[in-house]
Order: C-alpha cells, then structure tokens, then sequence
C-alpha cells in the first residue's frame, strides 16, 4: 500500500457543480469526465461566489455504501460563505476529522486513479462520509502535477 499521513482536518465549505455515480463499469469515469467537461466550459471556476482561491476541490460524498456502491462528486472551491450558491451549484460542508492524506503525484489522470485503486484495495478504516482532492498550484505544475487526496478515517488519532 502507498504511503500516507494522518492528518486532523478543519472544517470548510465548497460550492460547485455535482454528478451521482457509481464505479461500476466504466460509469464514473465518463460521469467524472463529462462532469470535469462541464466545469471547464461552465467556467465554473470564475462563477463560484466568495471563493478563498482557485483551488480546486472534488468532494466525494452521499456514499451509499463502500466505493462499490453510489456516490456524489462535487467538483468547486473552498467559500469563504455559503449564502450565495448560483442556481445549478450546490454546496457542501467537509467536516473537521482526521482524513488519511496521500499524494498523487506524476502523469495526471493515471497517478490520481493509481493511487484511488491502492486506497480501494487497502484495510483502511473509511468513514464513507467525505472524502476530498486538492488541485492546487503543485497540480498544474508541469514538474509535479501534485493531487492531494484527503480520505475520512474512522476514529483515529493523527500522530
């Protein structure tokens, strides 16, 4: 298994676009992609109000089960309010937690669904509440292309 840090994080909010899907053959990766698709040609970066920085955040959340079963993505940016979500946005609350943080690092998507395989694969004790990825500026670093993946931990202490 790849190597990960436990971490405690704070709370925040993101207000984005969303798709339900499920990893069963192949759905999540054309929902994920037309979702992505839709981000860019909404220029939805630049629609969400109150944003804290361009950070991109896609939260996985409204698990129905493990990763095998349904599940909501939301793709946007961290808020510094949520009084304003433009009609066809959505928002959502990341609660404070201690997430397993890992480091998808190197070709972009292939590194991101690597390192999502290895975490599917592993014994780790998921909450199934939230989870998150951050693509800040080490991702669109050619050098790096640097996701960070945030996974809900079950009652775990951070070191």
């Amino acid at each position: 298994m790849s190597f990960y840090e436990q971490v405690k994080h704070e709370p925040f909010d993101v207000i984005g676009i969303d798709v339900v899907t499920d990893n069963s053959s192949g759905k999540a990766a054309d929902d994920i992609n037309m979702l992505w698709q839709r981000f860019m040609t909404e220029d939805v970066l630049t629609n969400v109000p109150n944003k804290a920085d361009n950070t991109i955040f896609g939260v996985y959340t409204d698990y129905e089960g493990d990763h095998t079963k349904p599940y909501r993505l939301i793709i946007g940016c961290r808020v510094t309010r949520t009084d304003t979500v433009p009609a066809g946005m959505t928002n959502i609350s990341i609660p404070q937690g201690v997430y397993g943080k890992f480091i998808a690092a190197g070709e972009q998507p292939k590194s991101l669904i690597k390192e999502w395989e290895t975490i599917w694969s592993s014994d780790i004790d998921r909450k199934y509440d939230v989870d998150f990825e951050v693509y800040g500026p080490r991702f669109f670093d050619p050098a790096s292309q640097e996701a960070l993946i945030y996974i809900g931990m079950k009652d775990k202490k951070p070191n």
